[in-house]
């Protein structure tokens, strides 16, 4: 017995739904481009062809995609298949290793950054918020975060970015990290890299930009340490 799906019709045997298949313009039709063919190959070679096709070769019958990304996600999920690597593995969990490795992929949310700088930045968005605002009692999961809280959100501190800054330059650090460009505030204290706002300097300090920290000792840990005491 044999089974047209397409038709919705029992034939005798496997050779008679064949034999179907070659004969009915039904099966000589492609739905998606609204075109028929002369031949069960012509319609073959258009769907390996046409651009509003794509063919999955790892699957058994090669089945067919109406999008480069639904083709892409079907790999992804079915075969574990790194499409830009065009590289397949084993489990779900080698792709993921992969990903997080050679993709800068988030490990937790599964977003993609463009460079593991970027991905460390975004990575502070998912530590807990365990730094206090030294205006408020608002917690953050950064110092820029707060420090950004401060010279834009409007802190009941009523602290701003302007004072921001002359605390910055009263600090007994600020050599280290003051820009005299005319255009800059602040430049980082190991590579110079120029920042207008002291929160963009110290999220590029948390970042893998450069060697630059907020460790202890360093001179933005002493800008912080000098910031909480004049708001206390």
């Amino acid at each position: 017995m044999g089974y047209c799906e397409l038709c919705d019709e029992n034939f005798g045997s496997v050779g008679a739904l064949m034999q179907h298949r070659r004969d009915s313009p039904r099966h000589r039709y492609c739905l998606r481009c609204e075109k028929p063919f002369n031949s069960l190959s012509a319609l073959s070679q258009h769907i390996r062809g046409s651009p509003k096709h794509h063919l999955c070769h790892l699957c058994p019958g090669s089945l067919d995609f109406s999008s480069l990304d639904a083709l892409h996600s079907h790999r992804e999920t079915v075969h574990h298949y790194c499409n830009p690597c065009n590289r397949r593995f084993n489990t779900s969990g080698q792709l993921r290793d992969h990903d997080i490795s050679e993709h800068n992929m988030c490990s937790v949310c599964g977003n993609y950054y463009q460079s593991p700088s970027n991905l460390k930045a975004h990575l502070i968005t998912h530590q807990p918020k365990n730094k206090e605002c030294f205006g408020c009692y608002k917690m953050f999961s950064s110092w820029s975060a707060m420090l950004l809280h401060m010279e834009y959100d409007g802190c009941p501190s009523e602290v701003d970015e302007d004072e921001i800054i002359g605390i910055a330059l009263e600090c007994y650090q600020y050599k280290r990290y003051r820009c005299d460009d005319g255009e800059n505030n602040f430049e980082c204290p190991t590579c110079a890299s120029p920042f207008l706002h002291m929160s963009g300097l110290l999220q590029h300090a948390e970042s893998d930009a450069c060697r630059e920290s907020l460790s202890q000792g360093r001179p933005l840990s002493k800008f912080l340490h000098f910031l909480r005491i004049r708001l206390a």
